[in-house]
């Protein structure tokens, strides 16, 4: 469904103006069914490049891990909705695991669209230790939901729509509101061309998946976590 009521706010930080859209518009509710779509061949690898840190090898008393031998590539297609391809990414095991916790999961699986920038294992499992208690124990459900929230904006903001918008506003910054009512900002570096995104503490995160198409969306994949704030 199309969005609607776009409007524009302009804001100035240090170092440049930072375009922030606000968009009020409709989100279906409804089930994705991709099967009605053309089936497409079209696909994305997505990184595997967490599961190395899992790896020991053989002991007297322990075989090697799992993961020992060279894991099999994933693959996010296009004609399948976030919530599919997000479940056969083993990179994203911890981040689909925290959504069904926060009972979030299901959202991915509707027509949106959506635009989701997932959070790959070894930097999900690095901040959730940091947090007292464990991010998945029930008294931190509330700053769960904050961070998952943070990683998804309504919308299919594609990398071709991102530098559309980015053009027609003369900027190298945009910001778009998330699920969890902050701002993030996507910028692209001049020296490299690349999106990177940042939060409102100037906190800078790069990208490992630039923005695979999805039959709902847009998925990306970050290369560490980028919380609301800190």
């Amino acid at each position: 469904m199309a969005l609607l009521d776009t409007t524009i706010k302009r804001t100035t930080t240090i170092g440049g103006a930072i375009l922030a859209l606000t968009l009020a518009g409709c989100e279906s509710r409804a089930r994705q069914d991709p099967f009605p779509r053309a089936n497409s061949l079209s696909a994305a690898q997505m990184p595997a490049v967490s599961s190395a840190h899992m790896y020991h090898a053989s002991t007297k008393t322990e075989t090697s891990s799992p993961v020992a031998y060279h894991e099999p590539p994933t693959f996010s297609f296009a004609d399948r909705p976030l919530s599919e391809n997000i479940t056969t990414a083993l990179e994203l095991a911890d981040y689909r695991q925290a959504l069904r916790q926060a009972g979030m999961f299901p959202r991915l699986g509707r027509n949106g669209p959506f635009t989701v920038f997932a959070m790959p294992n070894e930097p999900f499992e690095r901040y959730a230790a940091q947090i007292p208690g464990g991010l998945m124990a029930p008294a931190n459900a509330r700053q769960l939901q904050q961070l998952l929230g943070y990683s998804i904006i309504r919308g299919n903001w594609t990398p071709q729509r991102l530098t559309r918008a980015m053009a027609r506003l003369k900027s190298d910054k945009i910001g778009l509101k998330t699920l969890s009512g902050d701002m993030m900002i996507i910028q692209r570096e001049s020296a490299t061309g690349q999106f990177v995104l940042s939060n409102q503490t100037g906190r800078i995160v790069k990208l490992w998946l630039n923005g695979a198409p999805q039959s709902n969306g847009t998925l990306y994949i970050t290369q560490d976590i980028l919380p609301p704030r800190g």
